[in-house]
Formats: structure tokens, C-alpha cells, sequence
């Protein structure tokens, strides 16, 4: 099972935060379809790794 994070940013803001455990991408993109066709937010897709480690400087 994969763990993907799905923001909702308003502007600069976030105003949302979704946490999905699945092994299929296809339902993470579901998801967001649905956000999307609610809201005219901006959305970031994370998975676990890479949202655990997004502030890290990567060039040291």
C-alpha cells in the first residue's frame, strides 16, 4: 500500500489536507477530480516518501 497526500492550496494558503492509502494511482486521481470539480483550489499530489522529506535540501 502506497500513502499519498493530496493539498488544497487557496492562493499561497493551505486549506486542505487528505491522506489516501491505496496501491492503485488511478483512485488518488479520482479523488481529485472530484475536489477539483467541487472547488477552484490549486492541488498538490504527494506521495508518502517524498512529502516526508519536501522541505529537505536535496543538493547537499
Amino acid at each position: 500500500m502506497e500513502t499519498y497526500i493530496i493539498e488544497l492550496f487557496d492562493g499561497k494558503k493551505r486549506v486542505g489536507k487528505e491522506k489516501i492509502r491505496t496501491d492503485d494511482y488511478d483512485d488518488v486521481l479520482k479523488r481529485v477530480a472530484e475536489i477539483v470539480a467541487k472547488t477552484d483550489h490549486r492541488v498538490e499530489i504527494w506521495d508518502g516518501k517524498a512529502y516526508k522529506h519536501r522541505d529537505k535540501d536535496v543538493c547537499r
